[in-house]
């Protein structure tokens, strides 16, 4: 490996590890109580490299949302619907919920951040939905709307099914440390992870 190689993936690692460390604070946090300095830390980083890498906090910000959305994007590979491993419609319904579980319940930090952003009607909000948001939200109509037709949803408004269906599958995993306080269960124990799929799904496809 020449010296110019491992400097390429010296940088891509080190980039990688602030990111990641970006959102984990940014979620619990919100982008004004999160400090660069924290985010450094828990990368295990000098905080002059944020300055380097990304120039600012917003900067930051938006580098670790565009990851978060490009890592959804290699990470929940949705199903075909005329897959012939699915036997019927109702069947791809249920593998699409489970992989959305799955998702949400290994990134957790997703709907933790989003939910912080987009309480605000704000630059990064209006960034981030016309960047991302805004064509993912289409893609779910689009399950929805097919559900719709196939009689497993009632016919009844797409967005509103359409939070329905995506809050019911992260907000287990965002609110994960009520959840351990309420009910005395982990959210990410693979049991619990099987259970919630299996209840959504027994509660969406009918």
């Amino acid at each position: 490996m020449t010296k110019v190689n491992l400097r390429v993936q010296q940088r891509e690692a080190t980039q990688a590890s602030l990111l990641q460390a970006a959102l984990e604070v940014f979620s619990e946090k919100g982008f004004d109580g999160a400090s660069t300095r924290e985010i450094a830390a828990l990368a295990g980083a000098h905080n002059a490299l944020i300055k380097y890498h990304f120039s600012s906090k917003d900067a930051l910000w938006r580098a670790a949302v565009a990851f978060l959305f490009e890592r959804q994007a290699k990470e929940l590979a949705m199903p075909r619907h005329d897959d012939p491993v699915h036997a019927d419609f109702r069947a791809y319904a249920r593998a699409v919920i489970r992989a959305v579980v799955l998702y949400y319940a290994k990134h957790p930090e997703h709907a933790r951040l989003m939910v912080q952003e987009s309480m605000r009607d704000n630059d990064r909000l209006n960034w981030a939905a016309d960047t991302f948001i805004v064509d993912i939200s289409r893609v779910s109509g689009k399950f929805i709307e097919m559900c719709k037709r196939e009689g497993i949803l009632p016919d009844v408004s797409t967005p509103a099914l359409v939070y329905i269906f995506v809050g019911a599958a992260q907000t287990f995993y965002a609110l994960a440390p009520e959840v351990r306080r309420v009910w005395n269960i982990d959210p990410a124990d693979p049991d619990v992870i099987e259970a919630h799929a299996e209840a959504l799904v027994k509660v969406l496809v009918r």
